[in-house]
């Protein structure tokens, strides 16, 4: 068993919304906290609630298990799959 590191999350955290082109400034603010906040979240200073780690997980579209455990679950290939066949689905849509 895999136990939580609260500085390891906060560096996934980070590393996951900057590869995403996402300021720290647009994060906290599609979450609803302060920068002050995330910043000590990402320097694993602080910890968040259930619902934060959900949160960001939705608005970054990454799993809980990978923010939290460095893991991603076994069907992710296929939910990336499936993403990526949704975007070229819309991008055909809209060029119509």
């Amino acid at each position: 068993m895999q136990f939580f590191d609260q500085t390891a999350f906060g560096k996934r955290l980070k590393e996951v919304h900057l590869l995403q082109g996402i300021t720290r400034e647009q994060l906290a603010d599609a979450i609803h906290i302060s920068q002050e906040y995330l910043r000590k979240i990402e320097q694993g200073r602080r910890c968040c609630s259930v619902y934060l780690v959900v949160a960001i997980s939705y608005q970054l579209h990454v799993s809980t298990d990978y923010l939290l455990l460095g893991e991603e679950p076994e069907h992710q290939d296929k939910l990336d799959k499936i993403r990526q066949i949704a975007d070229e689905l819309i991008m055909t849509i809209n060029s119509k």
